[in-house]
C-alpha cells in the first residue's frame, strides 16, 4: 500500500506505509499541512513503518518548528512507538498519549 493523507475533523489522518519506499512521497504530501498554525497527524491508519517512518516524524517536526506550526502526533502505532523509544527520541516528538 502507498501513503496518503485525508482531512478529518480533528486534523489529518495518515494512511498506508511509512517506509523507505514511501518516505519521499510522504514528505512531499505532508509539507503543505506543516505550514499551517497547527496540525494534528493521526497515525492510526499507518499499517507498516520502519526507521524511515521514524525519520519522517522527526523531519516533519523540524519543518513544522521552522514554519511556526504546532504539530502533534496522535494514534501512533505501538511498533512505531517502540522504535522511537529504542532510538531515545520520544522526548523530541509531540506525541499524544493514547486515550483509555
Amino acid at each position: 500500500m502507498d501513503f496518503s493523507i485525508t482531512e478529518t475533523q480533528e486534523g489529518y489522518r495518515l494512511h498506508g506505509d511509512m517506509t523507505f519506499s514511501t518516505a519521499l512521497a510522504a514528505l512531499k504530501l505532508a509539507a503543505p499541512y506543516l505550514r499551517q498554525p497547527e496540525a494534528r497527524f493521526d497515525l492510526s491508519g499507518v499499517l507498516k513503518a520502519d526507521s524511515a517512518g521514524v525519520g519522517l516524524l522527526v523531519e516533519w517536526q523540524r519543518i513544522a518548528t521552522r514554519a511556526g506550526c504546532a504539530l502533534r502526533y496522535a494514534g501512533v502505532p505501538e511498533a512505531l512507538r517502540a522504535m522511537i523509544r529504542v532510538g531515545g527520541i520520544q522526548g523530541l516528538l509531540p506525541i499524544e498519549e493514547p486515550r483509555d
